[in-house]
């Protein structure tokens, strides 16, 4: 910690000769230590500890819960007691009382309760600074995820809203900027005086609310006549500009300024700062080992493993480290391959069909706004074990040139038929007066950085739900140890023919003893037999609503027939009457 504590110090040296430029540094939570000097369990101590070591040298910002941490909710789905919120605020209160200079909450969308909240926390004595966050919704998929991890509560009418334009990225960024902006008013109009914003490193959402709320100066100063596209390093990201452009900075920032529009792919521009998903796993801590092994139980050999991940991609495991969320619709027309995949030890974490040429509208692939059309080559990532992996490699090195792949262990160790610093595009769409939109890419580079994170889950999030030295843990630790992460390409989008998961039939059934493949035909048998049936209930079903519809027809002559005889009654009668008049 004393080494923490003078690197910031030193980082923030030459501001700190101005009293009024104090350096500032957020802490909320370190993991409790166990070594013979004790540790910092709470953000409580940690406050107390920079105030008796440097006095007011920092500025200290710390945490708050509108909705009180998830960690003194009685249960994990049922909303917090009043007991557990005024124990919350009471925790908020040691924080302030410890030296804590103003509050950051955590991000919101219920402003009602929001503006309660304040004025609870004043009732209980706290009178630094609380500065509302907020976090604008980029897209719905980030939206479910984040609201998911943090139990956040969201109004009805914010659903409703959103469930409407949920396959529609550009409506959705165009609702969440409204959103903000009316709650921005309402919190300010309450008397707030600070807002904070999660920006997740995606500015321009945040940007239009500011502009919204007429909080932007009128005039903007550059620093430079131009500026690279998302404040990129002309080393290490923008190496090369069209010589097109040369007089017409403003038009090639304007070209390239929507690159992260829809950062909802596997991976994104790598140098954005937000390519890819949002995964943000270190949010996941909150999930208590209780609730992790009753999702995922009590492991006790690899197939054990492999099984959750089979259960996760037939609905009975909501979710895993790797995907905090239930299968995305998409993956409907692959789920039968991932099952049979997952069943025989190739552990999917990421997967996309073939695409070629579908409506942007489409609710199971769109994406980008309507009168568009979308592309996407199929995809799948996978954990894999060694001796499979070199059977893998052999056979799409020899046979199937179309696939392209790369693999990588925790170590470094690496299998790949693809160039350094490849970069492959898997989706993109069409847009009508636009260029092509938003392609996502399986990049190298990006694929070394997130093997990374992909293999400190096993450890942070699954084994860590288990006692140390148990046999549950061990065998995550051995996946972790030895398995290979993988992800393989199929480039040949346009053709009908071609189908990523022919390698792994292949692979799968050639380990197969006699008895095995016995097995396996069977229950492709079944599996035929089950589609003709389901065929033969559609056709029966069919013929039901072919009868039922010429019945209608009938029935619809019959009502016209009588409609024209009235008609002509009608006509009659109007008749006699006008020759009785005269």
């Amino acid at each position: 910690m004393g080494k923490i504590i003078e690197s910031i110090r030193s980082a923030y040296a030459a501001r700190a000769d101005d009293a009024s430029a104090r350096p500032t540094v957020s802490f909320e939570f370190f993991p409790a230590k166990t070594n013979a000097e004790g540790g910092l369990s709470n953000a409580v101590d940690l406050i107390k500890l920079i105030r008796e070591e440097h006095g007011d040298y920092f500025c200290i910002a710390c945490a708050g819960y509108a909705e009180v941490h998830t960690e003194s909710w009685n249960h994990p789905d049922l909303p917090p007691s009043n007991e557990a919120r005024a124990l919350d605020l009471q925790r908020l209160k040691a924080k302030q009382d410890a030296g804590a200079d103003f509050i950051i909450t955590q991000f919101f969308f219920d402003v009602d309760n929001m503006i309660q909240w304040i004025s609870d926390c004043k009732d209980a004595g706290i009178t630094i600074p609380i500065l509302p966050g907020y976090l604008p919704i980029q897209n719905y998929s980030s939206f479910c995820k984040f609201t998911s991890w943090c139990k956040t509560r969201v109004p009805e009418k914010v659903l409703t809203a959103l469930d409407a334009i949920k396959n529609d990225d550009a409506a959705v960024r165009r609702y969440g900027t409204q959103l903000a902006v009316e709650t921005c008013r309402r919190l300010l109009a309450a008397g707030v005086n600070s807002l904070h914003f999660y920006t997740m490193n995606l500015a321009t959402t945040v940007t239009q609310v500011l502009e919204g709320l007429q909080l932007l100066p009128a005039r903007n100063q550059r620093e430079l006549p131009w500026q690279s596209t998302l404040q990129r390093s002309t080393v290490e990201g923008e190496q090369v500009r069209p010589i097109f452009w040369s007089n017409r900075q403003a038009s090639y920032i304007a070209r390239t300024a929507a690159w992260d529009e829809f950062p909802n792919g596997r991976w994104g521009d790598r140098t954005s700062p937000a390519y890819g998903e949002l995964s943000e796993y270190y949010l996941a801590f909150k999930r208590p080992k209780l609730q992790r092994t009753e999702l995922w139980g009590t492991p006790q050999t690899e197939e054990d493993v492999w099984n959750v991940f089979v259960r996760f991609i037939d609905g009975h495991v909501k979710q895993l480290p790797w995907c905090e969320q239930a299968l995305s619709l998409e993956s409907a027309a692959i789920r039968e391959n991932l099952q049979w995949l997952n069943s025989n030890g190739f552990l999917t974490i990421n997967s996309q069909p073939r695409v070629n040429g579908a409506p942007s509208s489409d609710p199971s692939v769109g994406w980008g706004g309507d009168d568009g059309v979308v592309f996407q080559k199929a995809y799948v990532e996978f954990f894999v074990a060694p001796e499979k992996i070199a059977h893998l490699v052999k056979v799409m090195r020899r046979d199937y040139p179309q696939l392209s792949f790369h693999a990588l262990n925790r170590r470094g160790d690496e299998h790949r038929n693809t160039p350094l610093h490849s970069v492959t595009a898997v989706t993109w769409g069409v847009f009508p007066g636009i260029e092509i939109v938003q392609p996502t890419v399986v990049d190298s580079d990006s694929f070394a950085a997130w093997k990374d994170e992909a293999f400190e889950l096993w450890q942070t999030q699954w084994a860590s739900a288990y006692p140390e030295g148990s046999c549950s843990r061990e065998v995550i630790q051995h996946i972790y140890d030895s398995y290979f992460l993988v992800n393989i390409v199929d480039n040949d989008y346009a053709n009908d023919d071609s189908d990523i998961f022919s390698i792994f039939t292949r692979i799968i059934t050639e380990a197969m003893d006699k008895e095995e493949l016995r097995t396996r035909v069977l229950e492709l048998e079944a599996r035929r037999e089950k589609m003709f049936d389901t065929l033969a209930s559609f056709q029966s079903l069919q013929k039901d609503l072919n009868g039922e519809l010429r019945a209608a027809h009938s029935e619809l002559a019959g009502v016209r027939g009588e409609n024209l005889q009235l008609k002509e009654k009608v006509r009659q009668l109007e008749a006699q009457l006008a020759l009785a008049s005269l």
